[in-house]
């Protein structure tokens, strides 16, 4: 699928742009395309633009000094990312880092013309606040789990949730990512699961946890 038919498909407000700003809105973006792990846009980078999956997946996560991560939420295909051009728009900036997590292409529009249209078009500017309105309530979700539930209960409901995901109840991932998922630290990570194991819950083994009863 082209950029054109991407631009259409996941902007309810392209059908509200006249030709001028359509064919802006068709120069002023581009197709990504980026390496797993890559970063495409970080809290220190310029303003990125907004984002577009076309394929894989990409993980939006905020960091501390000590190098400790937590993701706030992912983006799948035609999921839209309003956070990475935030810094164009007054009042609403977030230091926030999208990276791919594996390789995927997304449209990335520039952020100066998004600003442009929201102030010319009351449907670009109600989109962008739903957007990030909706952003906001996955974020909140987050920080609730982290404030309020132990360690263990976020760990057996970010396994089983990556298992669904997956449609299997054998996952490939490592201690290192799963602490980046939940914000916490891989020692701790380790322990949790080495407990689950000894409890009959799981099976682990190097870049694999396999599902049992839990």
């Amino acid at each position: 699928m082209n950029k054109e038919y991407y631009l259409k498909e996941t902007l309810p407000f392209s059908k509200d742009l006249n030709d001028e700003e359509k064919n802006e809105l068709i120069s002023k973006s581009f197709v990504g395309k980026y390496e797993k792990g890559e970063l495409v846009h970080s809290k220190n980078s310029s303003c990125t633009g907004l984002l577009i999956t076309m394929s894989g997946n990409f993980r939006v996560f905020i960091s501390a000094p000590s190098g400790r991560q937590i993701t706030l939420f992912k983006l799948y295909d035609r999921d839209v990312c309003m956070l990475s051009a935030s810094c164009a728009f007054q009042n609403i900036t977030y230091d926030v880092n999208l990276e791919a997590q594996n390789d995927a292409s997304a449209i990335i529009i520039d952020s100066s013309l998004l600003k442009k249209l929201s102030q010319s078009n009351i449907n670009v500017m109600n989109y962008i606040l739903n957007l990030t309105q909706d952003k906001l309530s996955e974020v909140m979700y987050v920080l609730e789990q982290a404030t309020f539930f132990s360690l263990d209960e976020r760990i057996t409901d970010y396994l089983l949730e990556q298992s669904r995901y997956q449609d299997s109840n054998m996952l490939y991932i490592t201690h290192e990512n799963i602490a980046n998922e939940l914000g916490s630290s891989r020692e701790v990570i380790s322990r949790i699961l080495k407990k689950f194991e000894k409890e009959g819950k799981i099976e682990v083994s190097r870049g694999k946890i396999k599902l049992i009863n839990l």
